[in-house]
């Protein structure tokens, strides 16, 4: 063997105990395909799935369908998109997959989404409807294409049916079509900035409420700050309030309502990696 094949091996298996570090501390559990070869995550789906560990696999549309099935089925939460793998049959794959193995197929969508002939992606409305009721989650943002509330509240309708989490993040001014889909039980994401004034503080709170009841929740990103009432008022609607402003003081009259906010956890299905922004 050439010193060369040595310390290939050597690193590979170096590699393979970093992530599996990783894996046991649980940092880093939601893990780019790119970062390591399909051996060496692998090796740490397993390893996670033997420590129930949950551990999520973000799809570039680097490794082939049947690399990602069976990382699937070893137990990663698949994270793909509509740009990743847009294709019907792919999901339907590794939804079962993933089903099998305990979790749920997730994707993100940021293209315009498809109509009766499938648009600018392979899967038309109706492969969508069908993955949404077969349980198939769905994230879906409006900050570059727009959407039309009865198509989400639709899509919202599907989901329900399956079972599946339907997720919307919305930019901009808040809109009162999205009442709709909060009412079939889609979670809403926004920013406090999306509050500009005091219609837009009350359709928050409708908007919250709706969710609530459906048994879902809106999901208040506080990156500005609000007044006290209104959060409070949106607390009580049952929205979920994810402050990324600074910790208030002992003092201040907002540090209870931080703190049971911070009690209010979403499920790791009701958003893509990360709280801490809106994609």
């Amino acid at each position: 063997m050439s010193e060369h094949s040595v310390e290939k091996g050597i690193t590979g298996v170096v590699r393979i105990y970093e992530l599996l570090d990783r894996v046991r501390t649980r940092r880093d559990l939601d893990i780019r395909d790119d970062q390591f070869d399909f051996t060496t995550l692998l090796e740490a789906a397993k390893y996670a799935d033997r420590r129930r560990i949950p551990l999520s696999l973000i799809d570039t549309g680097r490794f082939g369908l049947e690399e990602l099935e069976s990382l699937a089925r070893t137990g990663a939460r698949i994270l793909t998109s509509d740009e990743a793998r847009p294709r019907a049959e792919e999901w339907e794959i590794l939804q079962e997959a993933c089903r099998d193995a305990g979790t749920h197929l997730s994707v993100f969508w940021n293209g315009p989404l498809p109509d009766a002939a499938g648009g600018a992606s392979s899967l038309t409305a109706q492969n969508l409807e069908d993955l949404l009721e077969n349980g198939v989650d769905l994230h879906i943002s409006d900050r570059t294409q727009p959407r039309d509330p009865e198509i989400l509240a639709g899509l919202a309708a599907y989901a329900r049916a399956g079972k599946a989490f339907f997720v919307i993040y919305h930019a901009g001014p808040l809109e009162r079509g999205l009442t709709a889909p909060a009412e079939r039980r889609a979670w809403i994401h926004f920013a406090d900035s999306s509050i500009r004034d005091e219609p837009g503080a009350l359709l928050a709170v409708e908007i919250a409420r709706a969710a609530s009841q459906a048994g879902s929740r809106a999901a208040v990103h506080v990156e500005r700050g609000l007044s006290l009432e209104l959060l409070e008022g949106l607390w009580e609607a049952g929205a979920a309030l994810l402050f990324t402003t600074p910790p208030s003081d002992d003092r201040s009259l907002l540090l209870p309502v931080e703190r049971k906010a911070a009690r209010r956890k979403l499920p790791p299905r009701a958003y893509r990696l990360s709280t801490a922004f809106l994609p």
